[in-house]
């Protein structure tokens, strides 16, 4: 399993409760914490997302079906624990497949839900380089008679080693690109292809747009120094011209004044 680990993070979903007489009612808070998200996987690589839904009541019965789906390819794997009231205990369960269902109850004592699933990245043809492009790897719904509604969805992105490298000599293009500040339109235009081109997939003409970004780039920003320094270096001139001027001026003057003596 290869995957890259997160602190972890909390995401509030609102879920919509729809009265009976058919008025909307007021938002429902439905905490959905992310436990163990990558932050990035590797196509075809394996990896695992976990996930814990508390507050399971709030907006919703007493009792209803949590399913959740995942986009994850190859040998997939859940695994359900549904934790007690009271820390009475924990009730595990486990499947395979693209989705899984289970029941939660509030006269079985489930106080919340943590779920986890195993399986492959895909490598999916679809690129973007900002915001980076990403995988659904589970999504939540709540299930009850009156239908389904979904609760919130976990992306993790995705990459390939072309990819990662491309994206890489963009970021250092427009590192340099904002360093130097103002740079010509042609340095621009071809940091503009580099992502056009990352966004069709094709990463080494995007690696070569990128790359030709920042040496043009760094090549203004070192013009800039050198006028820089070629400005300081003509004021330090003048003004030691000036400072000898004036002492030259003054010893003229001293000179005259003891003559006329």
């Amino acid at each position: 399993m290869n995957s890259i680990p997160c602190s972890k993070r909390s995401i509030v979903f609102l879920l919509l409760a729809v009265a009976v007489v058919g008025a909307v009612g007021t938002a429902a808070a439905v905490t959905v914490t992310e436990d163990d998200v990558p932050n990035e996987v590797e196509a075809e690589t394996g990896t695992s997302v976990t996930v814990t839904l508390d507050e399971p009541y709030e907006g919703a019965p007493s009792e209803w079906t949590l399913r959740a789906e995942t986009n994850l390819t190859g040998e997939r794997t859940w695994q359900i624990s549904k934790r007690k009231f009271g820390g009475s205990g924990i009730e595990n369960e486990s499947g395979s497949g693209t989705s899984i269902e289970t029941a939660v109850s509030q006269s079985n004592d489930d106080e919340s839900i943590t779920l986890t699933v195993t399986g492959t990245m895909p490598n999916r043809s679809v690129y973007n380089y900002e915001p980076q492009q990403n995988l659904s790897a589970i999504t939540l719904y709540r299930v009850t008679d009156s239908g389904e509604t979904e609760i919130g969805t976990v992306h993790v992105p995705y990459y390939t080693e072309q990819s990662k490298e491309a994206r890489e000599q963009i970021d250092q293009a427009k590192a340099a690109i904002d360093q130097a500040g103002s740079v010509s339109d042609s340095t621009r235009s071809d940091y503009q292809s580099a992502i056009e081109f990352y966004n069709s997939g094709q990463f080494q003409s995007a690696i070569r747009e990128a790359n030709s970004a920042e040496q043009s780039a760094k090549q203004t920003k070192q013009s800039q120094q050198t006028t820089q320094l070629l400005i300081y270096g003509g004021v330090g001139v003048l003004a030691l011209a000036l400072i000898g001027g004036g002492v030259w001026y003054w010893r003229n003057q001293q000179d005259d004044y003891d003559k006329l003596r």
